[in-house]
């Protein structure tokens, strides 16, 4: 009986959901395009009413108003958020102004090159495409994957892997025409509910770094440091939490092949395993990994030539690494290759006159928005591999590589069953 009762409360309860829902949102009918996406961003408090009981579904929706959303789908709430911030125009009077600087220590958002955020300017489809991309995990596929879609062309160069990813993982929101992105379009509240209903439903996807995990202890940024394996690499930032620390992509780290490799004897899915040759610190004189650590790398892609074997290529993609306790984490790294698409190795580099060989950018710290952008062709390189196991091996690191701090490994353990992060950053200057 009284299992019945409660079943019939519950009845009861949906009942009155259902139809308070109904009076409350005035402007949303049920035959709305995205009456259900409305209704779980309300429900759930992704998203509140634009005024009264108006939820104003063609409006455009505000950058720091996205984020602000965004940070909610994702659980993102174990940041303590500092009180510096390097946007001139975010202090505490603005809106939102919490969630900014939480996604900024996230290093979710990066802003504008004049060092502004434009929190009350309305955000383009690409922008939130973009971030979208940047919380989630991977691999950012074949660019043949936009082909069905008839405005492609129009995707800006700073976002077009952010598109390839978000299709390949179906995060895109492409109404009213299934074959148009509109990519420079300002995103309406109704299309924001329908991308974090979209996020929401495949919360495995999102990036652990960017969520509340179990670690009971609050992730606090603690500042930067510089790394330089590489002279000239195209990025050399390194940031420090109290919990972890954080090598951004576009950082190259070296490694020694554990095995001999040759591309015309690779199969696709085949497994390759380097080794760190020596402790690797920043110039500042943070530990950050020991020699010994294992990356764990398989081939993604083989292209064959008309000579076929002869000429076999890979595109090698590095997935994990182990620190020497035998803990797995997720990375994402490719072979550095040069301008004519060979492997870098300190066999190519140290040559009688490398002066000749322009293998990287210069010395000059670039945005992640830019390594995107100027690295098109170095992320994806699927070229011939002939390593005998004796040469040091430059790896361009695709994907921010996340050290667990050593204090807190008990509560980073790597989850197996989830997909493994192969992601370019994804970002625009958001």
């Amino acid at each position: 009986m009284k299992k019945i009762f409660c079943l019939l409360a519950l009845g009861l309860l949906l009942i009155f959901a259902q139809a308070a829902r109904a009076l409350e949102v005035t402007d949303v009918k049920n035959d709305h395009w995205a009456a259900a996406a409305i209704a779980n961003a309300l429900n759930k408090g992704f998203m509140g009413f634009k005024s009264g009981y108006s939820f104003a579904p063609d409006d455009t929706l505000q950058r720091a108003e996205f984020i602000h959303s965004l940070l909610k789908v994702i659980k993102s709430g174990d940041i303590v958020a500092g009180t510096a911030t390097k946007f001139k125009d975010v202090d505490s009077q603005t809106p939102y102004d919490e969630s900014i600087l939480t996604s900024e220590q996230l290093r979710l958002i990066f802003g504008y090159p004049d060092y502004t955020f434009k929190p009350e300017q309305s955000i383009l489809r690409s922008e939130a495409n973009a971030v979208i991309a940047n919380v989630t995990k991977g691999f950012y596929g074949d660019i043949n994957v936009l082909d069905s879609f008839d405005d492609a062309d129009k995707i800006p160069n700073w976002a077009l892997y952010s598109y390839i990813k978000n299709v390949v993982n179906k995060l895109y929101v492409n109404y009213p025409n299934p074959n148009e992105f509109r990519p420079n379009d300002y995103l309406t509240r109704a299309e924001a509910a329908v991308l974090f209903e979209a996020v929401e439903k495949q919360l495995s996807l999102v990036e652990d770094k960017f969520r509340k995990t179990s670690n009971k202890v609050p992730t606090e940024f603690l500042g930067t440091n510089t790394l330089k394996l590489v002279e000239g690499a195209p990025r050399s930032t390194v940031n420090l939490y109290n919990t972890k620390t954080v090598i951004e992509a576009g950082n190259i780290i070296l490694v020694k092949p554990d095995q001999p490799i040759e591309s015309k004897k690779l199969e696709v899915g085949d497994q390759l395993v380097f080794s760190a040759p020596a402790d690797v610190y920043t110039q500042e004189g943070t530990f950050l990994y020991p020699a010994g650590t294992k990356f764990v790398a398989d081939v993604q892609k083989i292209k064959y030539t008309p000579f076929r074997h002869k000429k076999q290529k890979n595109l090698i993609v590095l997935r994990k690494f182990y620190i020497p306790n035998g803990v797995s984490h997720q990375m994402a790294g490719v072979t550095y290759t040069t301008d004519k698409g060979s492997v870098v190795t300190t066999k190519t580099v140290d040559k009688k006159n490398p002066v000749k060989e322009n293998y990287f950018a210069g010395a000059k710290e670039i945005t992640k928005a830019e390594f995107r952008i100027k690295y098109t062709d170095k992320l994806s390189p699927v070229v011939k591999y002939d390593m005998k196991g004796d040469e040091i091996v430059y790896i361009l690191l695709t994907g921010d590589m996340v050290i667990p701090n050593e204090n807190y490994w008990e509560f980073e353990v790597e989850d197996e069953t989830q997909e493994v992060d192969d992601s370019i950053p994804s970002h625009q200057d958001m």
